[in-house]
């Protein structure tokens, strides 16, 4: 990978993510108006577990690791995607704010001292739908590959891990991975109807 490519992965990292975080921040004040949700039976299934910490972080480390090793031509629309995610779901955040009842937890472990960090500068609304699911889906679909079956699985097993881990440490509950995952679906969509236009209007 030469010095402009590099360099082109990461700008467009930092336009997709940077959108997330400007989006992020503007709708994640707390607000009295906000909708207390519901466990269901699926997230009372899930004990909770503050060493699931490091799988939730382990996706600061993926969404990089997507726009640095998925193939060039799906770096833009992996940008345009994570763009559409922080939209679609900052005008949720804003319309219909979701709040939930929070897990205690010891801070005595590294595990939980690591968890109060990340208490501290993560908002406790913004839960519908799971931005941190539906990033994950995105990066995971420009990161998949039918000829690298072996590298396509681990990062598979990976996302799979980040999105389980919202429920573990009582983050999310699962129709914000519900909504997250159909947040997905529709940027992607989306990306992909352009795409396929503006291709058909070049013929």
């Amino acid at each position: 990978m030469n010095s402009k490519t590099l360099f082109t992965r990461l700008l467009c990292c930092l336009i997709g993510w940077g959108t997330v975080g400007v989006v992020y921040n503007y709708t994640g004040r707390p607000t009295d108006k906000a909708h207390v949700l519901a466990p269901s039976m699926v997230d009372n299934a899930f004990f909770f577990a503050p060493e699931a910490i490091w799988f939730y972080l382990s996706f600061f480390v993926f969404i990089p690791l997507g726009y640095l090793c998925c193939r060039k031509e799906r770096v833009r629309p992996l940008m345009v995607a994570m763009q559409l995610c922080a939209l679609i779901s900052g005008a949720i955040y804003l319309l219909y704010p979701t709040t939930m009842l929070y897990h205690d937890y010891d801070v005595s472990t590294l595990s939980g001292r690591a968890l109060s960090v990340l208490i501290n500068i993560d908002s406790p609304q913004n839960l519908l739908p799971s931005l941190h699911v539906s990033l994950t889906l995105i990066v995971l679909n420009a990161l998949w590959s039918t000829q690298q079956k072996f590298h396509t699985l681990l990062y598979s097993l990976w996302a799979i891990a980040i999105c389980v881990s919202v429920l573990v440490l009582k983050r999310h509950l699962f129709i914000d991975i519900v909504t997250g995952t159909a947040t997905a679906g529709g940027a992607l969509l989306i990306v992909y109807i352009t795409k396929y236009g503006l291709e058909r209007n070049r013929r």
